[in-house]
C-alpha cells in the first residue's frame, strides 16, 4: 500500500471528498464571490503598427457593453502569422482597466494549430486564477461551468481565447457580468459559433495584413533604423522592392528587422540584398495566390541560416518540444549548460527567433517552431538523440517534484537512485511552480512517446508526474495522462503474452530491482513485469478520478482499482495489492457503503502481511475511524482514530499534519455521538498542531467543529469566535467552505 493515499492523509494534502460535496453545494447556492482579480495575459509581443481598424472594432464592441444583457463576444480572425493575437493582446493591455473583474487568458491550442485543447482543463485554470482552490472545484464539466458563470457574474470581465479550434471550445467559457467581454482569435472563420451563442450576436473582424508602410515601419525599427531616409538611394529602392514580399505578416518583418540589426552581417542594404537572392524570396514575389509561407520561410531560411552551428543546434532541438513554450532551463539543457544556454537564448531573442512571453520562459512563433522541428527531422539519428533529451528533461523535473511532494513508494527505475534527483529543484514550491508552466508539454510528451511506442516510458512518466497534479489538482490532464499510461501498460502485457519467452517473467534490465528494503521511497521490492506495470498504471488511473470526483469518476475509479488489485494478485505485490484495496475502501467510502469500506480497509492491513510499512498502516487505521463513524460505530470509529494519532505520531518522522486530521476526525465522531464533552479538548490541540504546520484550511476546518462542540454544549460566544475565525479564513482562502461558516453565524449573501 502507498503511504500516500487519495484522501484527506498524507503529507499536506486536502480533504478531496468533503470538498467535493462542498462544492456542488456551493454551486448550487451562488454564494461565492471571487476573492482574486486575475490578469492572466501575457506580456503582448514586439511593437504594435498601424491595426488601427482592429483596435477601432474592438474599442467599439467594448463601449457597447453597458447595453447588452450576455457578453459581447468578438472574433479576430485571419490567416496564421497576421499578427492576431499581438494585435488583441497589446488592445487589452490598453483596455484592461475597463474589465474590473480582471483579464482572463487560455491558449485554446496549445499542442498545435488544429488540436484543440480540453475546454474543461482550461475551465480549471480560470477558476483557479478565480481564486478557488482547485480541490474544491466541482468534479463535473457542467457544474464546473456553472460555477465560473457565477464566479464571473459579480464584476465584468474581459476573456481572451487564443487561437480558438472549434466553436464547441467557445460556450462553457462565456463569464456571468453581461458587461463581460471575449475575444477570440482564430485562423478559421468558426461559422459555427452563432448557433452556440443564442444569447450574443458575435462581432467578427478580420485581420488583413499589414500595409506596405507600416510593414516598412515595423521592418525599420526592428532594424534600429527610425526612417528610410537614413539608407542610401539604392537601399530605399531594394526596400521598396522587398517589403511587399512580407506579405503584410509582422513576424516576416520582425524577424527581417532582428537580421537587418545585426552590423556583423552588413546592415539594413546587405541584408536586403542578401534576402532578394534567395530562391524562395523570389518566389514569393511572384505568387501573389498564396504568399504567406514563401515570405516566412524566406525569412526563416536567411534568418537560421546566420545562426552559429551551436546555437542553430539548440533551435532545431526546441522544435522538437511537444508545444512553442518551454523554460529557459530547457534551453540550457539543449544547450549543454547555463552559460552556453543564456548565449542561445540571447541570440534567437536578439533574432525575433523567440519571444519572451513571462520571465523564465520563451516561446516561438507556432509557424516558425514548425520550421525548426522539419530542420530537425532531416537528420532522424539526431532527431531521435534530441527528443530523447528532451523527454529525460521532463521525467527527471517531474520524478524529483514528485520525490518532494511524497515519500510514498514508486515502480519506476529513476526513483531507485535518489542521486539521480539530487539538486533539480531547492523546494518542493520551486518544483510545483516549475511544472505548473510546463503541465501542458508534460501532457503533450507522454502522447508523442505513446506514438513512439516507448510504452514503459509513458508508465513512467504518468507515474513521475503524480504528484503534481495531485497538488495543483489539473483533472483533465491527470486523467489523460494516466489513461495513457493504461494504455500503455496494456501494449506490454499484450507483447508479453504475444512472446512465450517472455511469459514467464521479467528479468534483469534496466526496469527491474531486486528485493530491496520495503520501508525505502522509490525502491522496488520486486522484479518489475508487466502485470506490476500494468496493476501500477490501472491504480495511478484511479487515484486520479477518485480525486477528480463526481459520481461517473468514482464509479470509474472503481473499476480500475478493481482491476489494479486483479493485476497486483497476479505479479505477487503486496503492497499494490494493499493500495488497490484501500482505493475500493475510499470508494465505498464516498458511495455510502461504510460497511463494504471497513471490509476493504481490513483486507488491506492483511495485504500488508510483515510488509514493513508503518505509515501505511496508520492510514489504513485512520481511513477505518472515518469508515466506523460514517457506519456510527461510534466507539470503533472513536479507538481507530486515536489509534491512528498515536501511529502517525510514532513514525520514525512524525506527521503532525495528519496526526492533527486524526484529532479533528476523532472530535467530528465524538460529536455524532452526542459526547461534545469529548470533542474541544482533542480540537485544541488539533489546531495548534496545524497552526504550526501552515495548514490554514485544515484549521479553520478545526476551528468550525469546536465551534459546533461549543454550540451544543451552550457556549454560544465562543462557538461564534470559533466560526467566524473559520469563515475569515475560507474567505481569504476563497474556500467554498465559507457558506457552512455563513449558515451557522446566520449570514446570508455574497461573501
Amino acid at each position: 500500500m502507498d503511504s500516500v493515499a487519495n484522501n484527506i492523509s498524507g503529507g499536506t494534502f486536502r480533504d478531496v471528498i468533503q470538498a467535493g460535496h462542498v462544492t456542488v453545494r456551493q454551486c448550487v447556492s451562488g454564494e461565492v464571490r471571487a476573492p482574486r482579480v486575475p490578469f492572466m495575459a501575457p506580456a503582448a509581443p514586439g511593437r504594435l503598427v498601424d491595426r488601427l481598424p482592429v483596435r477601432a472594432a474592438l474599442d467599439r464592441a467594448a463601449d457597447a457593453r453597458p447595453v447588452r444583457a450576455a457578453a459581447e463576444v468578438a472574433v479576430v480572425t485571419g490567416p496564421p502569422g497576421i499578427g492576431k493575437s499581438g494585435a488583441v493582446l497589446h488592445w487589452s493591455a490598453r483596455r484592461r482597466g475597463d474589465f474590473p473583474g480582471g483579464v482572463l487568458y487560455a491558449d485554446m491550442s496549445p499542442r498545435g494549430a488544429l488540436e484543440p485543447a480540453d475546454t474543461r482543463s482550461v475551465l480549471e485554470s480560470f477558476v483557479a486564477a478565480l481564486g478557488t482552490p482547485r480541490a474544491e472545484m466541482p468534479a463535473d464539466p457542467a457544474p464546473l461551468a456553472a460555477y465560473y458563470r457565477h464566479l464571473t457574474a459579480h464584476e465584468p470581465c474581459l476573456v481572451l481565447l487564443d487561437d480558438v479550434v472549434t466553436a464547441g471550445q467557445v460556450p462553457p467559457l462565456l463569464p456571468g457580468h453581461p458587461k463581460s467581454m471575449v475575444v477570440i482569435t482564430s485562423r478559421l472563420l468558426l461559422n459555427g459559433l452563432r448557433p452556440v451563442l443564442p444569447g450574443s450576436e458575435p462581432v467578427y473582424v478580420r485581420l488583413a495584413g499589414l500595409d506596405d508602410e507600416s510593414c516598412r515601419e515595423l521592418f525599420l525599427d526592428t532594424a534600429g533604423r527610425e526612417t528610410a531616409a537614413e539608407l542610401t538611394d539604392r537601399g530605399q529602392e531594394l526596400l521598396r522592392t522587398v517589403i511587399p514580399a512580407f506579405a503584410g505578416l509582422p513576424a516576416a518583418a520582425r524577424l527581417a528587422g532582428a537580421r537587418a540589426a545585426d552590423p556583423l552581417e552588413g546592415g539594413v542594404e546587405e541584408f536586403v540584398r542578401r534576402l532578394l537572392a534567395l530562391p524562395t524570396f523570389q518566389e514569393a514575389l511572384t505568387v501573389p495566390d498564396d504568399p504567406h509561407t514563401y515570405s516566412l520561410r524566406s525569412v526563416f531560411e536567411d534568418s537560421y541560416a546566420a545562426l552559429e552551428p551551436a546555437t542553430a543546434a539548440v533551435f532545431r532541438g526546441l522544435g522538437l518540444n511537444p508545444t512553442p513554450e518551454f523554460a529557459d532551463a530547457l534551453v540550457d539543457a539543449l544547450a549543454g549548460g547555463p552559460e552556453a544556454g543564456a548565449r542561445a537564448r540571447r541570440t534567437l531573442l536578439n533574432g525575433n527567433l523567440l519571444e519572451r512571453p513571462a520571465p523564465g520562459r520563451c516561446r516561438m512563433n507556432g509557424l516558425l517552431h514548425e520550421y525548426a522541428a522539419a530542420l530537425a527531422r532531416t537528420d532522424a539519428a539526431e532527431a531521435a538523440a534530441v527528443a530523447a533529451r528532451i523527454t529525460d528533461w521532463y521525467l527527471r523535473r517531474a520524478a524529483a517534484a514528485e520525490r518532494l511532494v511524497s515519500g510514498r513508494w514508486r515502480r519506476a527505475a529513476i526513483f531507485r537512485d535518489p542521486t539521480v534527483l539530487d539538486g533539480v529543484f531547492g523546494s518542493e514550491a520551486e518544483a510545483l511552480d516549475a511544472l505548473e508552466a510546463d503541465r501542458e508539454n508534460a501532457a503533450a510528451l507522454t502522447g508523442l512517446e505513446f506514438t513512439r511506442g516507448h510504452d514503459l516510458l509513458v508508465c513512467d512518466l504518468a507515474e513521475a508526474l503524480r504528484g503534481f497534479f495531485f497538488r495543483r489538482k489539473h483533472h483533465t490532464l491527470w486523467v489523460e495522462v494516466a489513461e495513457r499510461g493504461v494504455r500503455a501498460a496494456e501494449r506490454m502485457v499484450e507483447a508479453r503474452a504475444a512472446d512465450a519467452a517472455d511469459a514467464a517473467g521479467a528479468g534483469p534490465g534496466p526496469a527491474a530491482g531486486g528485493a530491496e528494503d520495503a520501508g525505502a521511497a522509490g525502491v522496488a521490492e520486486t522484479p518489475d513485469d508487466a502485470s506490476l506495470v500494468l496493476a501500477r498504471c490501472h491504480y495511478e488511473l484511479a487515484f486520479a478520478l477518485f480525486d477528480q470526483g463526481g459520481a461517473h469518476s468514482v464509479e470509474r475509479a472503481g473499476h480500475h482499482y478493481g482491476l489494479a488489485l486483479s493485476q497486483a494478485r497476479a505479479a505477487g505485490h503486496a503492497r499494490t495489492e494493499s493500495s488497490a484495496l484501500e482505493g475500493l475502501g475510499q470508494v465505498a467510502v464516498e458511495q455510502g457503503r461504510p460497511q463494504d469500506a471497513l471490509d476493504c480497509f481490513r483486507q488491506a492491513l492483511r495485504a500488508l502481511g510483515d510488509l514493513a510499512h508503518p505509515r501505511g498502516r496508520a492510514l489504513l487505521q485512520y481511513h477505518m475511524g472515518r469508515a466506523a463513524s460514517a457506519a456510527r460505530l461510534h466507539e470503533e470509529a472513536a479507538e481507530a482514530l486515536l489509534g491512528a494519532r498515536r501511529l502517525f505520531a510514532e513514525l520514525p518522522v512524525p506527521d503532525r499534519y495528519n496526526e492533527a486530521r486524526a484529532l479533528t476526525r476523532y472530535a467530528q465522531a465524538r460529536l455524532a455521538a452526542d459526547r461534545a464533552d469529548e470533542a474541544v479538548a482533542p480540537l485544541d490541540e488539533a489546531i495548534t498542531l496545524l497552526r504550526e504546520r501552515g495548514a490554514p484550511k485544515e484549521e479553520a476546518d478545526a476551528r468550525l467543529a469546536r465551534g459546533d462542540a461549543w454550540a451544543v454544549r451552550g457556549d454560544e460566544t465562543r462557538a461564534r469566535e470559533d466560526w467566524r475565525a473559520a469563515l475569515d479564513t475560507y474567505r481569504t482562502l476563497g474556500s467554498v467552505a465559507a457558506a457552512g461558516a455563513r449558515e451557522r453565524l446566520g449570514e446570508g449573501g455574497d461573501s
